[in-house]
């Protein structure tokens, strides 16, 4: 009976910030005490009571909306609009400093004479970031928000998730350092792709991997691809550990994912050209092989890329089944 009460209280204030998630939640086994002892009469609780009383208090997300200081109507109330504001963060700090330091690295590789003109692109290039990682984390949570879509466990008195043990979360850095590589993946192939080179020769030139402008005509499935990418660790965050709700959506944005990749990485000539001319000319003889894996490059990345999804997918899965 003791533990029913605990995972009711503990559904209701997982999501509450941590200095007032304490306060809650004695404030909530305080009242249940007095519920129960009014309706008990001296009598000793059975089960039958307990569920009476929690069904008075009401489902954990009513009561959870009535703790929150967010619960007005808004584009996105609650229970999302906690996870929202922390996913932002993430997403424009990440944003902000992935674009910081890729301008800087562009300034000293390709320097200008005019400071201002290049304060100008580093002000311009933040705006479009900023104000992409803001439109994308906000159009998934008011997605979420309209849809209804269940980010936690329905209310069930018998399906209330227990207090997790340490082994059965999901680590709150592994998912924004997911968000946080999902965006820079996107900034580094949308704004700056010629940061991915290599240097050959001699005199050491810089030379490009990717062609600059075939990238940059494949926009949107950067886009969708990252989009993927930042829902399925959103949905982890929300969820706290491995369950059915996070396999699922493992298997949906990691297939799209993949499509995405294959699609990509077979039906664009994405190579820069000078690039996979240089190498044949440097790299002649007995490395014919490094040729053959880098003229045959956009398959290895799409090799990776497919090998990571699968990776993920399998720890998913694997993490859900022990469970």
């Amino acid at each position: 009976m003791n533990d029913l009460i605990e995972r009711y209280i503990y559904a209701v204030t997982r999501r509450l910030p941590k200095k007032q998630r304490e306060d809650v939640s004695q404030e909530l086994r305080g009242l249940i005490e007095d519920m129960l002892a009014e309706r008990c009469q001296g009598r000793i609780p059975q089960e039958k009571d307990i569920r009476v009383v929690l069904t008075e208090l009401g489902s954990p997300q009513e009561l959870y909306a009535k703790y929150d200081e967010n619960s007005e109507k808004c584009l996105i109330g609650p229970p999302y609009y906690a996870p929202y504001t922390f996913v932002m963060k993430i997403a424009l700090i990440g944003t902000a400093a992935g674009l910081t330091i890729a301008n800087l690295i562009l300034g000293v590789m390709e320097p200008q004479a005019n400071v201002f003109e290049t304060l100008l692109s580093w002000l311009s290039m933040m705006w479009n970031g900023l104000l992409s990682a803001f439109a994308i984390v906000t159009l998934l949570f008011a997605f979420f928000y309209r849809k209804e879509i269940k980010l936690g466990t329905p209310f069930n008195f018998d399906d209330l998730p227990p207090v997790p043990k340490k082994q059965e979360e999901i680590s709150k850095w592994e998912c924004i350092a997911g968000i946080v590589f999902n965006i820079f993946f996107a900034v580094l192939f949308l704004a700056v792709p010629q940061l991915i080179f290599v240097f050959l020769g001699e005199s050491g030139k810089r030379i490009p991997i990717f062609d600059v402008e075939a990238i940059r005509d494949t926009w949107y499935i950067i886009v969708i691809f990252a989009v993927c990418g930042i829902t399925r660790e959103i949905i982890a965050l929300m969820e706290g550990r491995y369950n059915k709700k996070v396999f699922l959506t493992d298997i949906v944005t990691d297939g799209i994912s993949a499509v995405l990749s294959i699609w990509w990485l077979t039906g664009f000539r994405l190579m820069n050209p000078e690039f996979t001319d240089s190498i044949a000319q440097i790299f002649q003889g007995d490395r014919e092989l490094v040729v053959q894996i880098f003229s045959h490059f956009q398959s290895f990345f799409l090799v990776c890329i497919l090998f990571a999804l699968t990776l993920d997918l399998v720890t998913s899965a694997v993490r859900t089944l022990k469970k």
